[in-house]
């Protein structure tokens, strides 16, 4: 979802053809991707409360047992650093849609990027490609999976920072003429 969040917000400018009537506003290219990314982050955490909410309630009406106050924040903590390695991972995304001016490239390199992130893991490397490092670090790759460790998640703090930057770079300087 985070994913498809961060796609809409880059592609459907150049979708709808309104990506040159954008940018004709008073306000910098630069401003434009960093509120862009902010809303994303926003509506990705809102999300992810969604999510835990309903978990929560979900466990609380079917009465599963091994409630406690620990396990809460415990997987509360896992559901936020989760996110936040999948919103900067998701980054790449807006990139890619506004290289490819709209929705098509970029929904095919979401998916090119989880299918590769399943096998990577399955074949014992997820800890050293980025697009791994939340499933194993959420645990959801399975128990027998190796933690991502710090070298996995700082690859997925570059690959964040650099596609944010690059984002930026890129709607500066690129032709908006369609």
């Amino acid at each position: 979802m985070f994913g498809i969040v961060i796609i809409w917000l880059f592609g459907r400018e150049f979708s709808d053809r309104t990506a040159k009537d954008l940018l004709a506003l008073p306000t910098s290219r630069g401003a434009v991707v960093a509120a862009k990314l902010l809303v994303a982050v926003g509506w990705c955490l809102l999300l992810a409360a969604q999510l835990v909410v309903i978990s929560l309630l979900f466990g609380t009406l079917l009465d599963l047992p091994g409630w406690s106050t620990d396990t809460a924040l415990r997987g509360l903590g896992t559901v936020l650093a989760t996110t936040m390695l999948t919103v900067a991972l998701a980054t790449a995304y807006g990139l890619v849609a506004s290289v490819g001016r709209g929705y098509l490239v970029a929904v095919a390199a979401m998916f090119a990027s989880l299918f590769a992130a399943q096998v990577i893991a399955a074949l014992g490397f997820g800890a050293w490609f980025p697009w791994s490092v939340p499933s194993l670090l959420s645990g959801v790759a399975g128990p027998d999976q190796a933690s991502p460790g710090a070298w996995g998640i700082a690859g997925v703090a570059v690959i964040g920072v650099v596609s944010s930057i690059a984002t930026g770079i890129w709607w500066e300087h690129a032709d908006h003429d369609r």
